[in-house]
C-alpha cells in the first residue's frame, strides 16, 4: 500500500510538470499588424494614402504603375525571444470579381521587403520598399463578404528576417498575375457605419 501511494504520488508530481509544458509548447501567439497602409501608381505615387485613405488596403496590378496598380504594406513587431514553428498570416478580405470573367479567381503573393524604413503616414507608391523574398502565396475566389483568409508564411525566412531586423517585419501583399480581379483588406483604422473599431486588422499567428 505505502509503495502504490508512492508511485501515485510521483506520477501525479510527473504530470503537473509534463503537462504545462506541453500547453505552453501548444498555445500560439498572435502578432497584430502595428502599421498598415497601401500604394497606388498614376497621379497618386506620391500621396501617402495611409493618411489620406486609412481604412481600406488595396491590392491590385501590383507589378503595374497606373492608378489601378496597388500593393499593400504589413509591419508588424514580433518578440525577436520567440521561437515557433510555424506561422501563418490571417487577412479580413473581399475579393472583387473580373467584369469579364466571373470565375476568374484572384492571386495573391506576399512578399518581405527590402527594409522596414517607412511608415503608414507617408509612405507612397514612389517611395516604397521593393519586395525581396516570397514568404506565401494563395488565389481566392471572388467573395460577397469580408471573410477570413490564411496564407502560411516560410517560419524559417521569417525568423532570419526578425533576427535582422530586431523583432520587425514588414510583409507586403502583391498581385503579380492581373485578370481584372481586385481584393481589399479589412484595415486596423476600418470602423463600422455605427463608428464601432471594426477589429479585424490582419494578424500574423506563431505557433
Amino acid at each position: 500500500y505505502y509503495i502504490m501511494k508512492r508511485l501515485i504520488a510521483y506520477f501525479s508530481f510527473g504530470m503537473m510538470i509534463l503537462f504545462p509544458v506541453f500547453s505552453q509548447a501548444q498555445k500560439a501567439t498572435k502578432v497584430k499588424v502595428a502599421e498598415d497602409a497601401f500604394v497606388q501608381g498614376g497621379e497618386t505615387a506620391t500621396e501617402a494614402l495611409g493618411a489620406t485613405i486609412s481604412d481600406r488596403l488595396r491590392i491590385q496590378k501590383s507589378d503595374g504603375n497606373d492608378k489601378y496598380s496597388r500593393s499593400t504594406y504589413l509591419k508588424f513587431a514580433f518578440d525577436a525571444q520567440k521561437d515557433f514553428s510555424s506561422a501563418v498570416l490571417n487577412l479580413c478580405l473581399k475579393v472583387n470579381a473580373s467584369k469579364n470573367d466571373v470565375d476568374a479567381q484572384f492571386s495573391l503573393d506576399v512578399y518581405s521587403s527590402e527594409n522596414e524604413a517607412w511608415d503608414e503616414a507617408s509612405i507612397t507608391f514612389e517611395k516604397c520598399p521593393a519586395i525581396q523574398d516570397l514568404m506565401g502565396q494563395t488565389t481566392l475566389a471572388p467573395n460577397e463578404n469580408n471573410d477570413w483568409v490564411q496564407i502560411e508564411l516560410n517560419a524559417e525566412t521569417l525568423k532570419k528576417l526578425i533576427k535582422a531586423n530586431q523583432g520587425t517585419v514588414t510583409l507586403v501583399l502583391y498581385n503579380k498575375d492581373f485578370n481584372q480581379t481586385s481584393a481589399e483588406v479589412i484595415s486596423k483604422e476600418r470602423k463600422w457605419q455605427n463608428g464601432a473599431p471594426a477589429k479585424r486588422e490582419a494578424f500574423v499567428e506563431l505557433k
